[in-house]
């Protein structure tokens, strides 16, 4: 009897060892880890600080301190599918202030009374504001990254096009105020690049237009807008 139940005994064990060995080898994965799931949407309320200048000015044409500008972005976000990035798309409204001693001359075209061309030259009149301003309205398509974390990483690269609304000169001297409209031969379309690097709701920014200020040959050339600053997306 003994000996029948030790046989019985060897017989059993292995199956019962083999049987925990698969349960353990088939046991489901974390159904908690964040990594499995969508990314939720986010970043959808943009508002940048910026300070704003002009690359290939004149060198004599000198930048103010108080070139700031402000940006203002309502965007769409969509994840990609279970990864960390996803396609933004929105509509936005850049403000773009250029304080400096620029003064706007037209000159006119010996040859023909029709062309003007628009150079800039140091003011000679003393003054307390001298600035240039434009709005511009933007379509930013942006590709994203968010990190699955709970403090996240952002990383952005974009482009946008857009169109200049509105511009104006503001003068403030002596004689008192002036505000000009519609300086001529503007580059009413623009184009370029943005940038943006943080985490959580404070991120770094920055812009540069490939889309020149002026017209070609009929204003300066070569003179392109960019701006870097801080972005407060509150979510």
């Amino acid at each position: 009897m003994s000996k029948i139940f030790f046989i019985f005994s060897c017989l059993l064990l292995p199956a019962l060892c083999f049987s925990q060995t698969t349960k353990e080898k088939t046991k489901p994965e974390d159904e908690f880890n964040i990594k499995k799931y969508k990314g939720e949407p986010g970043d959808r309320l943009i508002i940048e600080i910026n300070r704003t200048a002009w690359l290939g000015a004149p060198s004599d044409i000198k930048i103010h301190w108080r070139s700031l500008g402000l940006n203002f972005a309502f965007m769409f976000d969509k994840p990609i599918g279970h990864s960390s990035f996803s396609f933004g798309y929105g509509i936005g409204i850049f403000s773009h202030n250029f304080h400096s001693n620029a003064d706007f001359i037209y000159k006119l075209d010996s040859t023909n009374s029709k062309s003007v061309t628009t150079i800039l030259q140091p003011k000679t009149t003393e003054y307390k504001t001298n600035s240039y301003n434009e709005k511009i309205l933007e379509i930013p398509l942006e590709i994203r990254f968010r990190s699955k974390t709970d403090r996240k990483f952002k990383m952005e690269f974009g482009v946008k096009g857009g169109y200049v609304i509105n511009d104006f000169r503001k003068i403030v001297d002596a004689d008192g105020k002036l505000r000009v409209y519609n300086t001529k031969n503007i580059n009413h379309f623009r184009y370029g690049v943005n940038f943006r690097i943080g985490f959580e709701q404070i991120c770094l920014t920055a812009c540069y237009y490939f889309s020149e200020v002026f017209q070609k040959d009929r204003g300066v050339n070569g003179l392109n807008m960019y701006s870097f600053g801080i972005a407060i997306i509150p979510y």
